[in-house]
């Protein structure tokens, strides 16, 4: 697989040299403006419904504004730009004797990503442009506090700091290319720490791949993350790639497809619809993979094929969704059935957030069970108290082989900083 997607890589960069214009006399400039992120479920990646800024398209044409900016930002010369200017200009240069030509956008998130957590609360990564090549960095410290029911006496504390830098450039055939590197690390009576890597090529067509990029497909089809920094447990597939896989994503009006497939020759496909009406937001995906993963008794590796959709709803700034799904899994010749579903609402109101998720799933009609309640108060900004209420009831034994073994009730607070 690598054999053909680094060729790849290397023969889109080549390209770059074969550009029939000079782009070495006209250096292409870089969009300064700020990034004006909508609010409420703007920081979910959801389209804003509405932008103050903006007009109806009347008679075929488009009377939209764009906020006051100076010269600079527009491509001209003198001092700065009062009052509004007409958004149609707004993403174009008129240099003296200069073709009129679109100007580059500095990218607002990297094409890919290795490290999905909602690891800060601005508007945008903090970037930083260096020649040609733009820099961004996210990243989150958090302090969880947990309390585990079951055990009276188990009050754990640790420091976990988690972060993702990128750095990417474009081509003079307007292609991208860029490098990702993510690190996670815990400190609790010692660090652990684990990292990722990742490379990426990517244009009009879309954007090919590879590293450490397993959860790339899931993380598009996934239902969203809730409000606290924890996950809701088993909503997920059991079977999971290999660390290391390659593959594609493009965008197709509104919908994005994507595909990876790994050094063992397991496969994830996905395909996610989003619509936005009025202020309202419609998304449904739908996912299928293959993969592997080590039952809970340690050495057991077991088979797995899955199909799986989710529906999402979003009405102001409150999302509803749910998923399901179907899991083969195999072992030595032996085959057990796992049916899954999950759900759950997600609101916010100022600077409050609510969360409540719930998960049932069976393996041969033994249940699977899990719950997640959490809240999150934003302090200030990149600055959060969160607290979240966790239940999980996963432990199925089926022949002999202990598929899942996990069951505990734990309250966790937490105060996090994202920069």
């Amino acid at each position: 697989m690598f054999k053909l997607v680094l060729p790849a890589l290397a023969a889109l960069v080549a390209t770059g040299c074969s550009n029939p214009y000079d782009f070495a006399t006209q250096k292409m400039q870089t969009q300064k403006q700020p990034y004006y992120a909508p609010q409420g479920y703007g920081a979910y990646d959801y389209q804003a419904p509405h932008q103050p800024w903006s007009h109806p398209v009347q008679n075929g044409y488009a009377p939209q504004y764009a906020r006051p900016q100076t010269a600079a930002q527009l491509g001209l010369r003198g001092g700065p730009q009062q009052g509004y200017v007409p958004r149609s200009h707004a993403n174009y240069g008129y240099g003296e004797n200069r073709a009129y030509k679109p100007r580059a956008r500095a990218p607002r998130r990297s094409l890919i990503n290795l490290n999905y957590e909602t690891l800060n609360f601005f508007e945008a990564p903090l970037a930083k442009e260096i020649g040609d090549t733009t820099f961004l960095l996210r990243g989150r410290v958090d302090t969880p506090l947990s309390y585990s029911f079951k055990n009276d006496n188990d009050l754990d504390a640790s420091v976990e700091g988690n972060f993702q830098v990128s750095a990417e450039t474009q081509l003079p055939n307007r292609i991208t290319i860029g490098a990702l590197y993510a690190g996670r690390g815990i400190e609790n009576n010692g660090v652990d720490y684990d990292d990722q890597l990742a490379a990426f090529a990517g244009g009009s067509w879309g954007t090919v791949f590879g590293g450490n990029v397993s959860n790339l497909v899931f993380e598009n089809t996934r239902r969203k993350r809730g409000a606290s920094t924890l996950e809701l447990e088993g909503s997920n597939t059991l079977g999971q790639l290999a660390d290391w896989s390659g593959g594609y994503q493009g965008r197709y009006g509104p919908m994005i497809v994507s595909g990876l497939f790994d050094e063992d020759d397991n496969y994830d496909i996905g395909v996610t619809l989003q619509r936005p009406m009025g202020n309202k937001d419609y998304r449904v995906s739908a996912r299928h993979n293959t993969g592997q993963f080590t039952a809970a008794d340690g050495f057991t590796e077991i088979d797995t094929r899955a199909v799986s959709a989710i529906g999402e709803y979003v009405y102001g700034s409150t999302r509803y969704d749910i998923g399901v799904g179907y899991e083969e899994l195999k072992n030595n010749g032996n085959q057990a059935d796992r049916w899954f579903t999950s759900a759950g609402i997600n609101t916010k109101k100022g600077v409050w957030s609510f969360s409540a998720e719930g998960h049932y799933g069976e393996i041969d009609g033994k249940e699977e069970k899990s719950a997640l309640i959490g809240v999150r108060y934003d302090i200030a900004r990149g600055l959060a108290a969160t607290a979240a209420l966790d239940y999980q009831d996963r432990q199925i034994t089926i022949d002999g082989v202990n598929y899942i073994n996990t069951k505990d009730t734990r309250g966790v607070v937490a105060l996090s900083y994202g920069f």
